[in-house]
């Protein structure tokens, strides 16, 4: 097994053009612009494996109507196209996707590393945070630019490119919509595709050399920028499910319920008694699982049990450090048992 140190070494010599570029990270990478002649050409290139929707699909649920949230799981459910006239209902379809900008001149940047967001519906980009990667100099982290109309026939190209090919677009074959567009698909490429275009686009040209090398604090403040990231990237995506898990929650919502929300643990089981299970897990959270109910049951003369008539509800308790976070219910008399 590779160590963490050694994983980290890798992502760092990508990073700084340091070695050459492995098969670790799987791409499917595609060139979708470029531009000049030899010695200034660049080149657009996408990696399609990045794609990540980015909707907002919280933020629909918390603010949308019941009738536009019924639209939405209507047309989520029904496969291929919008019907004529059909306005498409939900959260507008976002996408992010890396991008990289090739460059083969010795005085522009060995690449431009960007992830970009796209919005579908209306056709605009913008870029959540982005790297110059320099030849003769430090590295340079780009501010991230909001929303805007495509500004270049690269981005104008990346539009089309993932609102073509959209990560879950069942009805859409690359084999017929690349030629047009103007894709060039290039595959595997491994962790940094400038190696790839170098060998197998621009192997008529002299690749300008690496001059800067990084010292080993520089390495190390890199490191634990990787390191943070990583963390700050495990807590918002913990947020989001959280998020989102509480608006699917609110059709089980119930007003007992709710007053419990931000009690300690040891309060509410000493009300409701122990769950009939419970579950632990890492940060200390734990959920807890009851279920109340009865059973009306029909019996004749003879004391035979003609007919069972079952009234129950599932309560899911969400506790984070000793304290109630959220719950939700499920069941056909959760308004009549806990109240």
């Amino acid at each position: 097994m590779r160590s963490r140190g050694a994983a980290i070494g890798t992502v760092l010599a990508g990073l700084f053009g340091l070695g050459a570029a492995t098969n670790a990270s799987a791409t499917a990478s595609w060139v979708i612009a470029g531009g000049g002649d030899k010695p200034n050409r660049d080149l657009w290139v996408v990696d399609e494996a990045s794609i990540s929707d980015s909707s907002d699909l919280v933020g629909f649920l918390q603010t949308s109507t019941q009738e536009q949230q019924s639209a939405y799981l209507k047309q989520m459910r029904r496969k291929g196209k919008l019907k004529e006239g059909e306005v498409r209902a939900g959260p507008d379809p976002q996408f992010d996707i890396r991008v990289d900008e090739v460059f083969e001149s010795a005085g522009k940047p060995n690449r431009i590393m960007s992830k970009y967001r796209v919005n579908c519906a209306r056709g605009t980009v913008g870029t959540q945070h982005g790297q110059v990667q320099w030849r003769d100099r430090r590295p340079e982290d780009m501010a991230a630019k909001a929303a805007h109309a495509p500004a270049s026939f690269g981005e104008s190209q990346l539009v089309k490119f993932v609102c073509n090919r959209g990560k879950d677009a069942r009805d859409r074959n690359p084999a017929k919509t690349s030629p047009q567009l103007g894709f060039l698909f290039i595959g595997e490429t491994g962790m940094s595709p400038t190696d790839f275009i170098w060998q197998h686009l621009w192997d008529d040209g002299k690749r300008p050399a690496f001059t800067y090398k990084p010292s080993a604090a520089e390495m190390d403040a890199i490191e634990k920028r990787l390191e943070n990231s990583l963390a700050r990237g495990t807590a918002l995506a913990g947020q989001v499910i959280d998020s989102h898990q509480r608006s699917a929650n609110r059709a089980g919502r119930n007003t007992l319920m709710e007053t419990w929300i931000g009690k300690a643990e040891r309060d509410f089981t000493g009300s409701w008694g122990a769950p009939d299970r419970f579950v632990d897990a890492y940060g200390g959270v734990r959920t807890l699982y009851y279920r109340k109910g009865y059973v009306n049951r029909g019996s004749n003369v003879y004391g035979q049990v003609l007919s069972e008539d079952y009234h129950w509800c599932d309560v899911t308790v969400e506790v984070q450090n000793g304290v109630i976070r959220d719950y939700s219910t499920s069941g056909n008399e959760c308004a009549k048992l806990i109240r």
